[in-house]
């Protein structure tokens, strides 16, 4: 019931991360905990929300990742400790209810069917989980807190206080204790996981339990399959879509489009248990790879015409970059009518009205989807016609990044109204 995938993912949780560095991101195994959850969160309350904790820690992993690039590049020590602090209080916020919730829910889905779960392994989990949480933010934090003490952030100091050595200076030694600390912390954790987790697994009767509930109580229910597959695609395909706006940092799009085919792929997937989506699937893996290339080829522009020298000797090549990044917006624009075809045939299938016209409320929905794909197409044109023309001035950088920040809201706003109709008439 998805808690081998949860085993997974937290391996890739109980790794320390060491500044803006995280050797096994956290992002993979919270996708793997989120995709472990999610038949038997269908089933309790507690796993619902640890679900959804999770996904929120998802989009806070995927942002903490895309920012450290800028990082990077700034080599600012001030804005790193600002970074990782902001974003361990921000994990630690949804970590914490997120374990908890995640250890009550399984414990009475399986003790329920009948699962001799001990008292002991449960308790030892849901502790640790605490002390994991709290401590991996702690110890993420605590190095980068040194820069406070750095001799040069203070001006109100003696002579012989500038001399003397401070926490700074040992910087590189209080990483590796806390790194250590950490990797212990998380190795305990870990194992106390795969002792609860084991106990649930190999009781076949209560997994066979958990599973025909599983298939009686949600799969049979139509309008809780349609309701959870759309609702799962709408934040998909919105997620999708906020990756297309083109936020352009020393000359690389730090929101990656490829990311973002990928997310629609997901969406698509999502909606195969409703409407056939085969198609969209398979073009948008496709599309993800054109975008990947653009994204190797604005990396590699931005390393060899940094600044203002792409315009005197790298214009060829700036103007092959913009193709390829506006074949990417061609190719999102598909994915749009791809959205509009399963949503029109989910309307006409599903879709009832609440008064005796039936044929014009379908057709007054089919109208709204209609317009969310033309707009979306417009977006798509007017951002690849940015991408020719923001390297002549920054506004038309930003107009592309504006157009589907707004669009993204558009696109969810819609979405969502019409998943509701449709899901309330099933």
């Amino acid at each position: 019931m998805g808690f081998g995938m949860i085993l997974c993912g937290a391996a890739f949780l109980f790794l320390p991360t060491v500044g803006i560095y995280d050797i096994m991101p956290d992002l993979i195994g919270y996708i793997l905990i989120t995709a472990g959850l999610t038949k038997t969160a269908q089933c309790n309350g507690d796993l619902y929300a640890a679900r959804r904790n999770f996904r929120l820690l998802l989009f806070i992993s995927a942002a903490k990742l895309l920012l450290v690039y800028p990082l990077i590049t700034l080599k600012d020590e001030t804005a790193v400790m600002l970074y990782v602090f902001s974003f361990s209080i921000a994990e630690t916020v949804f970590l914490l209810p997120a374990f908890s919730q995640l250890c009550e829910g399984s414990y009475y889905v399986f003790s329920r069917a009948g699962c001799a779960v001990p008292d002991k392994a449960h308790d030892d989990l849901r502790f640790m989980s605490k002390v994991f949480a709290i401590g991996r933010a702690v110890l993420v934090t605590l190095p980068e807190l040194t820069v406070l003490t750095n001799r040069a952030y203070d001006e109100s100091v003696s002579a012989e206080d500038l001399s003397a050595p401070t926490l700074y200076d040992s910087k590189s030694l209080i990483t590796v204790a806390c790194a250590v600390v950490s990797l212990l912390i998380g190795t305990v954790f870990f194992i106390l996981a795969v002792r609860y987790f084991a106990y649930l697994i190999k009781d076949k009767t209560a997994v066979a339990a958990v599973r025909e509930r599983y298939e009686t109580e949600v799969l049979a229910d139509e309008a809780r399959r349609v309701g959870g597959s759309l609702r799962s695609a709408v934040a998909l395909f919105t997620a999708a879509c906020v990756f297309m706006m083109t936020l352009y940092f020393s000359g690389v799009d730090v929101l990656p489009d490829f990311i973002g085919m990928l997310l629609a792929a997901f969406g698509f997937i999502c909606l195969r248990r409703v409407v056939r989506t085969k198609k969209a699937i398979v073009f948008s893996f496709a599309a993800a790879a054109v975008c990947a290339a653009s994204t190797g080829l604005e990396i590699y522009t931005a390393n060899v015409y940094p600044g203002g020298a792409l315009f005197e000797g790298g214009m060829t090549l700036y103007l092959i970059t913009a193709a390829v990044k506006a074949a990417g917006f061609v190719a999102f624009a598909v994915v749009l009518y791809f959205i509009y075809a399963c949503f029109y045939i989910m309307i006409r299938k599903y879709a009832k009205a609440p008064s005796f016209d039936e044929a014009e409320y379908k057709s007054r929905l089919g109208r709204r989807d209609a317009a969310l794909c033309v707009t979306g197409m417009i977006a798509c044109a007017l951002s690849a016609a940015a991408g020719f023309m923001f390297g002549f001035s920054s506004v038309f950088r930003f107009a592309g990044a504006a157009i589907f920040c707004a669009y993204s809201v558009y696109l969810y706003i819609a979405l969502s109204r019409l998943s509701a109709e449709i899901s309330r008439s099933v």
